[in-house]
């Protein structure tokens, strides 16, 4: 994959003519990849309320001051217990540091950034507008959440908060410029948007010395880069729990994955499950001949019998097969209704990139166990009181915005990572930090933080147990749930409301199978 992107010059400059028509060649595979690795956190089930966002009710709601009870009626013993209200709902002991700190911003009341004081500039890379591949979502979410910083949060420490987006289209030319505008501008933090072009642009940012966090890791170069950090997991965090999941949690005596053919798809199949599964084929977890990769062309129904064929004819004679659905939605659900009609019996096993209505409204999908980062899906009422509020808080930080794409998923990323940008700055710079002139150290800061929150995650991330091969990526878990089917709601399953970290898989197959060597 490297060698197709590599650019003529690796500080910034023009693409190979050669190189750019592989590049481009790829570029629509990509888009149908980055659905199918993308993020699983897209659980909010929650109303919105902007009282969420600290902001006060309209005054025609209020009691009028004459009715209120007299003094001596209501006496300070008979009260609410102001500690019990203040301890609120976030542990950093539980949901990893930082998570008590974005509480008590939010339930201090709304109060905005002073905008005499020097801003904090926030850059975004973000591809959109182009008929194979565009990602709005990404870039509306994080001024959602810039805007809520800014009038409701006290920007950072008092300082607004400024985002600065680069939005490109589908000229390597114009990536390749963005980067150098933002290496020339020094942010306090980048956040990398999605991008078809990252690999080519990681030399110019992270060699301009930047503090860097991403939002959905794809390529191999977005998991092994020095110097960026993700607090959302991708394909590293989807696909080698579900190969955990699969074979140790479901004990699967006959394993199919589906995988997208196509150039990143193949590069993510081989990296994170196809290595992955053959960590746990050595370490006696299944047989060799038990397990089986199934490509499917992406967007293309008519190689969908054959591959219905290949999953029956390998799965015939099993007590407990099981197939794992690695991509995007439209697929999963031609191939969920293909395998139900040719009478296939066994279990599925799905990323979360395929839950959208038309998956859950398959009657196909009646037992399908589903993949989320977060928490069970759509079920507030199972959820932890701080994921709760949290999802409540950005349910009405994004609708108060007002965006102009639907709400998604990868909406709900960029919205987050924002907000986890701001918060890490500020308890870099309450640890004696300087955010404006140490970008390596904030770098730093995160990299060996081994109880980070993620926020809305009650579980906090580890970033020191990332592996040489996945040294950018910290989100390394998942939890798997059972969808009842159209009509119905999500269910815990095995593992109840436990995740999965895959961490220790992940370091073992750094050792045992390791990632071959680029050429």
């Amino acid at each position: 994959m490297q060698q197709m992107l590599d650019l003529e010059n690796r500080g910034g400059g023009p693409l190979r003519k050669s190189n750019l028509l592989k590049l481009l060649s790829i570029i629509f595979a990509f888009a149908l990849i980055a659905a199918a690795c993308g993020s699983d956190d897209d659980d909010s089930g929650s109303s919105s309320d902007s009282s969420v966002l600290g902001e006060e009710e309209a005054p025609a709601e209020e009691a009028p001051a004459e009715e209120e009870a007299p003094a001596e009626e209501a006496p300070a013993e008979e009260e609410a217990p102001a500690e019990e209200e203040a301890a609120g709902t976030a542990d950093d002991s539980l949901n990893g540091d930082g998570a008590e700190l974005w509480e008590s911003i939010v339930d201090g009341g709304a109060v905005a950034a002073d905008e005499s004081l020097e801003p904090i500039l926030v850059t975004l890379i973000n591809i959109e507008g182009t008929p194979v591949g565009s990602f709005p979502e990404i870039r509306e979410g994080m001024e959602a959440a810039v805007e809520t910083v800014n009038n409701t949060m006290g920007g950072m420490m008092g300082r607004p908060v400024e985002l600065d987006s680069c939005v490109h289209g589908l000229d390597p030319n114009e990536a390749v410029a963005c980067a150098n505008g933002v290496a020339d501008a020094q942010p306090q933090l980048h956040i990398q948007g999605i991008d078809f072009f990252n690999p080519v642009l990681w030399p110019t940012l992270t060699g301009a010395g930047l503090a860097i966090m991403q939002t959905v890791p794809i390529f191999i170069e977005d998991f092994n880069t020095p110097g960026i950090i993700s607090t959302e997991g991708g394909c590293v965090s989807s696909f080698p729990s579900a190969m955990q999941y699969s074979v140790e949690t479901l004990n699967a005596d006959k394993f199919v994955i589906i995988y997208s053919d196509t150039g990143p798809g193949l590069v993510c199949y081989q990296d994170t499950q196809e290595r992955m599964i053959q960590q746990l084929t050595d370490d006696g977890a299944i047989a060799q001949e038990d397990w089986i990769g199934v490509s499917d062309v992406s967007g293309d129904p008519s190689d969908n019998d054959a591959v219905v064929q290949q999953v029956l004819e390998f799965v015939d004679g099993s007590d407990n097969a099981w197939v794992y659905f690695g991509i995007q939605a439209s697929d999963c659900n031609e191939i969920l209704s293909s395998l139900s009609s040719n009478g296939y019996t066994g279990g599925i096993v799905a990323s979360g990139s395929c839950r959208d209505d038309s998956v859950l409204n398959n009657p196909a999908s009646a037992g399908v166990h589903f993949g989320s980062a977060c928490c069970i899906p759509d079920r507030p009422d199972l959820w932890d009181p701080y994921t709760a509020k949290y999802y409540d808080w950005r349910n009405a930080s994004i609708d108060s915005y007002g965006p102009t794409v639907p709400k998604s998923a990868f909406m709900e990323v960029g919205h987050d990572v924002l907000i986890a940008g701001v918060i890490h700055m500020t308890r870099f710079v309450e640890a004696g930090g300087d955010i404006d002139n140490d970008p390596a150290g904030f770098s730093n800061f995160l990299a060996t933080a081994n109880n980070l929150n993620r926020p809305g995650e009650a579980i906090p991330l580890d970033c020191t147990t990332n592996s040489s091969e996945f040294v950018s990526v910290c989100q390394k878990s998942q939890g798997y749930y059972v969808w009842s089917g159209p009509g119905g709601q999500f269910e815990y399953g095995p593992l109840a409301d436990e995740l999965l970290d895959a961490t220790d898989l992940i370091l073992r197959a750094a050792e045992g199978n390791p990632r071959p060597a680029a050429e």
